[in-house]
């Protein structure tokens, strides 16, 4: 990770389609303080459009998505 922050709560999605990776993720945010920060890891393709969306609705920040050989991860700050 290039972004130093301090990650709180790690989710792990990888092997699961959406919508469930996206609904988890609102889910696992919902219970989380504002300004904590969520590091997913995930493999399913759609989550690079559906996690970013998610965060755009919801008011959450994403401090950084990278795809590294079909290993997708987010780190979003609530």
């Amino acid at each position: 990770m290039t972004t130093e922050v301090k990650i709180d709560k790690v989710l792990d999605v990888k092997g699961l389609v959406c919508p469930r990776p996206m609904v988890m993720t609102m889910n696992t945010l919902k219970t989380m303080e504002k300004g904590q920060v969520l590091h997913i890891m995930a493999n399913d393709s759609s989550t690079k459009h559906s996690i970013p969306a998610l965060c755009e609705r919801s008011g959450y920040k994403l401090v950084e998505m990278k795809d590294e050989s079909g290993s997708i991860s987010f780190v979003i700050q609530k």
